[in-house]
């Protein structure tokens, strides 16, 4: 294996030149740059990352957490990440949580522990006190996607704008005239968390006369299988619902195979709309009204901020990114229109 020194002797220049050459960093000739370029491709030479880690103090390697990572939603996020990090000369190493938040807490302290440069948390399980906990060591780290109400962070965090898609689902569905709306939202009856997307649609309905039935609320656990459930229990009402929105797409996806089983048609009889837009939801049958992350954008932003809070820049949050509805063909209008008590 090519060593440093045989760069140098074969571009006829020092050690040291080479090793600034190979950097970036520090005045080199373009010239030599280039001859010391062409010698390492020849040479096939690879630099000693764990020697250079030594002198820069830094390990070329970021962290990820995600809190599930067969969501596609979570590997969809990861490829960006990586996408973006590979050229500029760092690894990921993706902490997956399998869902548990003790273990996505004890993810981000081992990362920690395994000096990588930073890290990028994103939010689903994770408490917002974990990250403030990293983020007060000096730690570069930045939080993502915080979908519930969290304490202003210490380092600067990339958002996306749930309330707004919340509402934007509200609005769609009251707009081709469904009323009797159920929601099948990420949580349990033991720890209610209640997420933006959800409020913001609960408020929206009730702003518009139309207030959420208790009965047409499920808890589910973000699963195939808990929107499938979910489905099952609201299609077994006296009163069914005509619309379901389901607080992520894999749930939704769920919801759309209970009412195939049912033999309830989507969305002649039933509309379904989902949230993130995940690349499954175009190629359900039918294709999945929802409302699209940006995913790459955000992660772009992430990656880029992390890495110059790692070169020791200041930077600021940027503005949350807006929501995108995007009407597919899991929703249509609700033929018996009836108007709200006191209207």
């Amino acid at each position: 294996m090519a060593t440093i020194y045989d760069v140098a002797r074969a571009a006829g220049v020092t050690a040291a030149t080479v090793s600034v050459a190979l950097s970036g960093r520090g005045v080199v000739n373009p010239k030599t740059r280039e001859r010391v370029l062409q010698c390492a491709r020849e040479l096939d030479y690879r630099p000693n990352l764990v020697a250079r880690s030594l002198t820069t103090r830094r390990t070329h390697t970021i962290g990820l957490v995600v809190f599930d990572i067969t969501n596609p939603f979570y590997a969809e996020v990861a490829q960006a990440v990586e996408l973006m990090a590979r050229p500029a000369g760092y690894r990921v190493i993706i902490g997956n949580a399998t869902g548990d938040e003790s273990l996505s807490v004890g993810l981000l302290e081992e990362l920690a522990a395994r000096q990588v440069d930073g890290i990028i948390a994103i939010s689903g399980g994770l408490p917002g006190e974990a990250v403030q906990a990293i983020a007060a060591t000096g730690l570069p780290i930045i939080p993502c996607l915080w979908d519930e109400q969290a304490p202003p962070f210490l380092t600067p965090s990339v958002s996306f704008d749930f309330a707004a898609g919340g509402r934007l689902v509200a609005d769609h569905l009251l707009d081709l005239g469904h009323q009797r709306i159920a929601i099948v939202a990420i949580g349990s009856e033991d720890e209610p968390v209640i997420r933006l997307r959800e409020a913001a649609f609960r408020d929206r309905l009730a702003e518009r006369g139309y207030p959420l039935d208790p009965s047409m609320w499920r808890w589910a656990d973000s699963t195939l299988d808990s929107g499938y459930t979910a489905a099952h229990e609201f299609l077994s009402l006296a009163e069914p619902p005509t619309a379901i929105y389901a607080t992520n797409d894999r749930m939704a996806l769920g919801v759309i195979a209970a009412a195939r089983e049912r033999r309830v048609p989507v969305p002649q009889a039933l509309s379904v709309v989902g949230f993130d837009d995940i690349a499954l939801a175009r190629y359900a049958s039918p294709p999945l009204t929802t409302v699209r992350i940006e995913k790459t954008a955000l992660m772009v932003t992430a990656t880029d901020l992390l890495l110059r809070l790692i070169a020791g820049e200041e930077v600021l949050s940027p503005m949350p990114l807006p929501p995108t509805l995007v009407v597919r063909e899991s929703t249509a209008f609700h033929s018996r229109i009836s108007q709200p008590e006191g209207r």
